[in-house]
């Protein structure tokens, strides 16, 4: 039985682009089970938010895809249980539609805005950590603490990072990704249920024929490049002893046809 999906979750808040909206504070025991397994999982690192900086700093959910229409991210078969205890968190706590969320293990982000995402996010704070206040430039630099204090605000509209703090702090986000337009979004988020198969977390992929698809570790979506043959590289040209190095070097880099 799929006890939570994104159409059972609230519709949102009427809120113009550039408005942000601080919650109340929720209670400790809103994190307990993420806690308890993030600390003894590790996210892993992400060397490819240009501008936004290295970090161990995840999506779940649903995410593009080279050539592609955007599905589910690996890391959601990878850690399939994080991924229901995500769901159940929103299910219970986020008042916004989303398609994604990013996990962040102590990542201090740089200035940017979330060029590829839609509408507002959520966002939340928690761990042992002090410091760590959101900025947004609104238009002013305002800080913001989110510990255990959420925040909606329209990350593709709004300018904001991450101040320095010291101890373990994570944070979650939740929002939605815009498709890029010539790979419009197919599959839903609800179309993958995090279940346990045999005493073990696997994500249930239900297909519109009505057969299901059990992505785990060893068995999730076919990457996007898996298959694509890579191009050869030209082979070098030979060294003529004849000529200096120097000679060579401008034979091997010459324009064709010179």
């Amino acid at each position: 039985m799929r006890d939570f999906t994104i159409s059972r979750l609230l519709s949102g808040q009427n809120l113009s682009p550039n408005r942000m909206q601080q919650l109340p504070e929720l209670d400790e025991s809103a994190f307990k089970d993420l806690k308890e397994h993030l600390s003894k999982a590790t996210i892993p690192m992400n060397r490819y938010r240009k501008g936004v900086g290295d970090g161990r700093s995840q999506t779940f959910g649903m995410v593009r895809k080279r050539s592609m229409a955007p599905d589910l991210a690996r890391n959601s078969w990878m850690d399939a249980k994080l991924h229901h205890l995500l769901m159940k968190f929103a299910l219970l706590h986020v008042p916004v539609p989303f398609t994604s969320v990013q996990v962040n293990d102590s990542y201090q982000c740089a200035s940017h805005k979330d060029k590829h995402n839609v509408g507002m996010s959520y966002i939340v704070g928690f761990g042992n950590y002090t410091g760590g206040e959101l900025v947004l430039k609104t238009p002013n630099d305002t800080d913001y603490n989110i510990w255990h204090r959420p925040i909606l605000f329209n990350g593709a509209e709004i300018e904001h990072w991450t101040k320095p703090f010291t101890g373990r702090r994570w944070t979650i986000v939740f929002f939605t990704l815009e498709s890029p337009p010539k790979h419009p979004m197919v599959r839903r988020l609800e179309d993958y249920e995090p279940v346990v198969v045999d005493g073990v977390w696997v994500i249930a992929w239900r297909r519109e024929d009505g057969s299901t698809t059990y992505l785990s570790k060893k068995n999730g979506l076919p990457h996007p490049l898996k298959g694509r043959k890579k191009k050869p590289e030209p082979e070098p040209e030979p060294f003529n002893h004849s000529l200096t190095q120097a000679q060579n070097l401008m034979l091997r880099f010459r324009e064709p046809g010179e």
